[in-house]
């Protein structure tokens, strides 16, 4: 049963990156401060053909608010101008550390984020705030998921280790991609047929198996930086991911995103990074609109070879009915009434619920799941019920 709720509970994974962590203090930030943040991951974070990615509106959004950003980074030097289509125009400071094609560490046919850190020393500049945003290479890759924690271990590690103990480092979850893109398509061959290339895997399954392994990935990233953020080390999970809502709309080619889609992350970030610095608490954070998906596919076990960028990885894929769904963040504090017992048919028709098919409850039932009593029924009532059950 705890593996069929925890295959539900994807649907909660925006709520675990904030209200499952236990918050350190926020520097109440004077507005003369420099502050210096250091944006650091794989070619989202560079901007592969989009100049600036997120980091021109993260910039724009917080000079705006009054804060004296000094963007650093391995990449130093630069500032431009960004003009948009409907004419707004500002200037940024371009400097960062994001490495188009980069994995969480190095693996055959990947460079790593890891091993760079390491080689350019740009820690050393002291940031004030590290955004960290990696992996989505490695599950292009399809790459071993257990090794892509242990690694993301190893990089977080490295940073906290390097970083003043007054700086703060964010680590974000991955945004959803749409694999099937004529721009994109071939770099998914480890998706497309089985370990012995007898049996090839259409579309939609490659797909499911693609957003499968995202979701996998977020979860057990939030859940790894909750834990350490519990242990004291100062450090926040963001979910970034709930910023693309709309991968036709928002990425340029299927993995990297178009200006809306970067404008969003910025707007993302500059919320995330203001209520920091203003030392809000995270339910004071700027909602995001909310999108949902679901999938149901069988279970696909394979080792594959990379047949783009030389990479040779082997993977366990499990793609199973998985329900995802990104939320805005708040705490709370009311928990399960003792009139009512949950069961795991309540989680899924909640859970269905959430997911728009308003018709899976009854106006009982919907006042019964209604468990934090803010009269409206959401994913922090499914995390609520979910954690419930598990207790039994």
């Amino acid at each position: 049963m705890k593996k069929f709720i925890s295959m539900v509970s994807a649907a909660a994974i925006a709520v675990s990156a904030t209200a499952a962590a236990v918050f350190t203090s926020s520097p109440a930030q004077a507005a003369d401060d420099e502050i210096k943040i250091m944006c650091i991951g794989d070619s989202i974070t560079d901007g592969y053909g989009i100049a600036g990615s997120y980091r021109k509106f993260l910039y724009n959004g917080l000079t705006e608010k009054g804060y004296n950003i000094d963007m650093i980074g391995s990449k130093t030097g630069w500032s431009t101008t960004y003009t948009g289509e409907n004419g707004e125009s500002f200037d940024y400071d371009d400097d960062n550390t994001g490495y188009s094609g980069y994995a969480v560490k190095a693996y055959s046919g990947r460079s790593g984020i890891y091993e760079t850190l390491i080689e350019t020393d740009c820690l050393s500049q002291n940031p004030d705030i590290v955004i960290l945003q990696i992996g989505t290479n490695n599950i292009i890759d399809n790459h071993d998921m257990d090794e892509n924690l242990n690694d993301l271990d190893t990089l977080v590690s490295y940073i906290l280790e390097n970083i003043p103990e007054s700086s703060t480092l964010f680590v974000t979850t991955i945004p959803d991609l749409d694999p099937n893109r004529s721009d994109v398509y071939s770099w998914f061959g480890n998706y497309r047929h089985s370990a012995d290339w007898q049996t090839q895997y259409d579309d939609e399954t490659a797909e499911l198996n693609v957003k499968a392994n995202i979701v996998t990935y977020n979860e057990r990233l939030t859940s790894y930086i909750s834990e350490r953020n519990q242990k004291g080390d100062n450090i926040r999970p963001a979910n970034v991911n709930s910023a693309i809502t709309d991968v036709k709309t928002q990425l340029a080619d299927g993995v990297h995103p178009n200006n809306i889609g970067y404008k969003a992350m910025g707007e993302y970030w500059t919320g995330i990074i203001d209520s920091y610095l203003s030392g809000k608490s995270p339910e004071e954070q700027p909602v995001t609109e909310t999108t949902t998906e679901t999938a149901t596919e069988t279970t696909t076990t394979e080792t594959s070879t990379v047949t783009t960028e030389t990479t040779t990885a082997e993977t366990s894929t499990t793609a199973t009915e998985t329900i995802t769904a990104e939320i805005t963040t708040e705490t709370t504090t009311e928990y399960i009434p003792e009139r009512y017992y949950y069961s795991v048919s309540d989680l899924v028709k909640l859970t269905k619920y959430v997911l728009n098919e308003k018709n899976s409850i009854t106006a009982e039932e919907s006042e019964a799941y209604d468990l934090i009593k803010d009269g409206q029924l959401d994913v922090f009532d499914v995390i609520i019920m979910r954690d419930e059950i598990l207790k039994k």
